[in-house]
């Protein structure tokens, strides 16, 4: 951000005296082009401009000083900034030198495992190279989280030998070099000796094509004055402050930071601190304003260590001024910690699943606390409690004496139940101090907090005179809901009352989330687990698979509401063939960490059909005889689609989903077999795209797309998520025309299943 001051009273007086107009467009373009010029001639000067005559150097800052009283500081700023551009997909890029990209996209494969470098863009200021790595198998990457694999970062090599190391992004390479080698010394996060090592791709560059897309931005100073809401009291100083705001052609990027210090607070007892629970976003006109999802900005760096940076990036479509508002608690000790003693024995080599029965009562803060059972896992040991109702609210916390931690969890806050665990971490790695082992003493810890609600708020407004008429986005073709028609839906009609909408949600009376099950008006609740999730629903609504706490695959009969374990698979996220007879489901083996299995719906004949990691189940072909599932890339928000013949026991590659959300894809095949839909690599938005690839396009833009399921019928139901919220709501569609409704089963929860004859 600029660090321009702001201009004292007696300038504005004189500006305000002369009323000059406002800077012309012309001049604008003119200062442009002479700093420019200026920069990309930089190199051909003889001498630094420190021994240039005293006078020059008074002349110029005398004529700057001039430009910011006639044009004004903000407008200064924006011919400034015209030297940089924004590049989607690579950010900010230094436009005082030639651009240069990628010649062509180079790959190399060996052992099976591709690694692609799609483009690059060099710029003044960096070198930003996009990779993708695929076909890494499972057994390549560490079967447990203690243990770390590789970390070495790639490099370049120029012609010279010089090595520039990546940060992010590479350095420059100079203007002079078009050509260099991307080394990738080991594929990231595998084990020594699993996959090839020392990766070597020649690269070469040549100029930008003249249709290459570069916006240009506009850095605004931002003057806004900070306001908090009604229950809470003024504070001393700026608690949520608007740094920087970019103006980069249809969007807003606002950086800012969130400063308050509740240890800081006088009128606070001693060691409170606050939580953060919901942030909003809202327009002029009381809807919420969407959020793109964008990694081309980094976050800045706070100006103190009470604070935290962040970055909301909007679209122009919101009626101004935009409101931001944090909402949270402050949390505060009450009273002193009260701590009991208790004893185990853990053995002299505890193996992960040792159990221990304890079954021991505390009296602490006036609430009983038992102690009923402690676990033993790879990475330390899991304390099981029941309490008193409100026991959960408080802070509860577990020490093993003479040992100290690397990490812990459970206990305290509302998220957790009456029935709760406490884990303490004590990674088994090399160099770490010793596991803890043999007879223990461990100390329970108990701390009363009392809580206390508080939000503060900051309002923006576009500058008009700056950034011209204030834009508002043109709906794409083939779009059937965004923001502005999402407000506009009616709920669903009595005919698809019938219907059934599985959703994974809270439990009402409890901290506990679980599978319901509810008629499309919201009648007939069922609460189909309360111990697992990733639900799936049969063809014919009669049967509910989940995963459950184990892991382990079960079926629920929706009327007699008997479970049942499905033996010999243990995984989750499991997908019904139409015929009813099999499922597809993610699970680990071989070495495979998150593949894909296929059984039959009695347990027998479970079967492995990939051996890569981290995929995704699709969907099922009409007749049962093709799956399709999705493999990620290492790197690169992309994903390899293939169908996989269950006769022949062989799978296919179809085409590459290249805008879908590198974190949770979710995709799902239409129960015709005629379109996938995904989420967008804005984690918002919802595409459609046929199974061979074809007619890929957007259908909901940017409104918090998560759940995603198919009806048998042909409707598509998604629950939508508000951003930086837990709260929620869902709605059907036939995609085919843009028929939609809004159906009432939704406040905090995630559709998981969909039925509608």
């Amino acid at each position: 951000m600029s660090n321009m001051p702001p201009i004292p009273q007696f300038e504005e007086e004189i500006r305000a005296a002369v009323a000059p107009p406002l800077a012309r467009e012309e001049f604008v373009k003119s200062l442009h082009a002479r700093l420019v010029q200026q920069a990309a001639s930089k190199s051909k000067l003889n001498r630094p401009i420190f021994r240039r005559p005293a006078w020059v150097v008074t002349f110029v800052i005398a004529m700057l000083v001039v430009s910011i009283i006639i044009i004004g500081p903000q407008r200064v700023v924006a011919a400034v900034r015209g030297l940089f551009g924004y590049i989607p997909g690579v950010g900010l890029v230094d436009q005082s030198a030639p651009i240069r990209v990628l010649a062509e996209p180079v790959s190399v494969t060996r052992d099976g495992i591709s690694i692609t470098v799609t483009s690059a863009t060099l710029t003044g200021d960096k070198t930003h190279i996009a990779y993708r790595i695929f076909g890494v198998p499972g057994s390549s990457y560490p079967n447990s989280e203690d243990v770390s694999g590789c970390i070495q970062q790639p490099y370049m090599r120029l012609p010279d030998g010089t090595q520039l190391v990546q940060g992010g992004d590479f350095p420059p390479i100079p203007a002079n070099v078009n050509d260099a080698v991307f080394i990738v010394p080991c594929i990231p996060n595998t084990l020594p000796g699993k996959a090839p090592e020392n990766w070597e791709l020649a690269l070469r560059f040549m100029p930008a094509p003249p249709d290459l897309t570069v916006l240009p931005i506009i850095e605004i100073l931002p003057s806004p004055t900070p306001s908090v809401a009604a229950n809470t009291p003024t504070p001393e100083k700026n608690l949520l402050t608007i740094t920087k705001v970019l103006d980069i052609g249809d969007k807003f990027v606002l950086m800012g930071e969130f400063s308050y210090r509740a240890d800081q607070d006088a009128s606070l007892p001693a060691g409170s601190w606050w939580v953060i629970k919901h942030v909003s976003i809202v327009g002029a006109d009381g809807r919420d304003v969407p959020q793109s999802y964008s990694n081309d900005f980094e976050l800045s760096t706070p100006s103190s260590p009470g604070s935290e940076a962040w970055l909301y990036q909007l679209d122009k479509n919101f009626n101004p001024p935009v409101a931001i508002t944090y909402a949270g608690e402050i949390i505060s000790p009450v009273g002193l910690k009260e701590q009991a003693e208790f004893e185990f024995d853990a053995g002299l080599n505890p193996q992960d699943g040792g159990d221990w029965e304890i079954n021991k009562d505390f009296n602490l803060g006036g609430y009983n606390i038992r102690l009923v059972s402690i676990e033993a896992w790879s990475g330390g040991y899991s304390f099981h409690f029941k309490a008193d109702p409100g026991a959960s609210t408080n802070a509860i916390s577990v020490d093993i004496v003479g040992y100290t931690p690397n990490c812990g969890g459970g206990g305290g806050g509302d998220e957790f139940p009456e029935e709760f665990n406490v884990e303490v971490c004590y990674a088994r790695i090399s160099g770490s101090p010793e596991f803890p082992h043999g007879n223990l003493k461990a100390i329970l810890s108990f701390q009363a907090l009392a809580r206390q609600d508080k939000s503060f708020q900051v309002e923006w407004s576009p500058d008009t005179t700056l950034t011209g008429p204030f834009a508002t986005s043109t709906p794409q073709a083939g779009v059937c809901l965004d923001t502005a028609s999402l407000s506009q839906l009616s709920p669903a009609p009595a005919a698809l009352s019938t219907g059934k909408a599985l959703l994974y949600e809270p439990l009402e009376g409890t901290n506990q989330w679980g599978l319901v099950l509810y008629n499309l008006d919201g009648s007939q609740k069922l609460v189909v687990t309360s111990t697992g999730n990733w639900g799936a629903l049969s063809p014919d609504g009669s049967l509910v698979a989940y995963s459950a706490i184990d892991n382990g695959i079960h079926l629920v009969d929706v009327d007699s509401q008997t479970d049942q374990a499905l033996q010999n698979a243990s995984g989750f996220d499991p997908r019904w063939s139409p015929d009813g007879t099999q499922f597809a489901y993610v699970g680990s083996g071989n070495g495979a960490i998150n593949s894909v299995f296929i059984i039959n719906t009695d347990g027998s004949q479970a079967h492995q059909i990939s051996d890569w990691s981290y995929e995704s189940v699709i969907g099922w072909s009409p007749d049962s005889t093709l799956l399709y599932f999705a493999a990620p890339f290492t790197g690169g928000a992309a994903w390899k689609v293939y169908s996989y013949d269950v006769a022949s026991d062989t799978a296919q590659e179809r085409f590459t989903i290249e805008n879908g959300t590198p974190k949770f894809l979710n995709p799902k095949l239409s129960p015709d077999g005629n379109w996938i839909a995904y989420r967008g690599r804005d984690n918002s938005s919802l595409y459609l795209v046929h199974p061979d690839g074809s007619d890929m396009h957007l259908l909901l833009d940017n409104v918090g797309a998560v759940g995603i399921e198919w009806s048998r019928s042909g409707w598509l139901g998604v629950s939508l998520r508000k951003a930086n919220s837990d709260e929620t709501m869902v709605v059907i569609i036939k995609p085919d025309g843009c028929e939609a409704y809004l159906i009432p089963v939704a406040l905090h929860g995630d559709l998981e299943g969909l039925y509608i004859p």
